[in-house]
């Protein structure tokens, strides 16, 4: 060391990480989300790459093909399923919602087949979520209050959950639109 208190001589060593003479700063960034599912992460993630490398992707793969099908020979349509279901009060909020989360579906998912594997996972968790936790009551003759609460309760909420930073920007309207839009092609029941 030299007479001077201030200076400091290092020779002949081997220090790890960072040798500084006063304070160092560092600034760490840790990316924490609040959604349970990683896997809708990593498909937005797929997605934004996909849209910049192939901008005139146009194809449907065949699982979305499924759920945007009509998959019973009988086909009434929504309005009559909600009408036998005793909904048809909702008749108008339906249909809307349906045709808003339909060109939303179609405008998303013409572009990307990492856009599609989003759709197909958020309409099968709507799917499951209705005929596995909704279906059952409304075929016991629940209140119909107490359907709409579990169905915000066990689908709206979760999926909006599973949609972490949501770039498709759906909405608690558009979730309801998935249930009309599966209700419409057959893959949900209101009775």
């Amino acid at each position: 060391m030299n007479d001077n208190n201030n200076e400091v001589k290092v020779e002949d060593s081997s220090i790890g990480g960072d040798l500084v003479g006063r304070d160092s700063y560092k600034t760490y960034n840790y990316n924490y989300s609040n959604s349970s599912s990683t896997y809708i992460q990593d498909l937005y993630q797929r997605y934004e790459k996909e849209k910049k490398e192939n901008p005139g992707f146009k194809d449907f793969c065949d699982e979305l093909d499924y759920y945007n099908s009509v998959i019973d020979e009988q086909v009434i349509g929504l309005e009559e399923k909600l009408r036998q279901g005793g909904r048809e009060r909702i008749l108008f909020y339906a249909l809307t919602v349906k045709d808003a989360f339909h060109r939303k579906l179609l405008q998303n998912s013409q572009l990307s087949v990492i856009a599609q594997e989003i759709n197909i996972y958020l309409l099968a968790k709507v799917r499951r979520g209705f005929m596995m936790e909704i279906y059952g009551l409304i075929c016991d003759g629940a209140p119909e209050e107490k359907i709409n609460q579990l169905i915000t309760e066990r689908i709206i909420k979760p999926v909006q959950d599973d949609l972490g930073i949501n770039l498709f920007r759906y909405t608690e309207d558009d979730i309801m639109g998935m249930i009309f839009f599966l209700t419409g092609n057959c893959h949900i029941k209101w009775n």
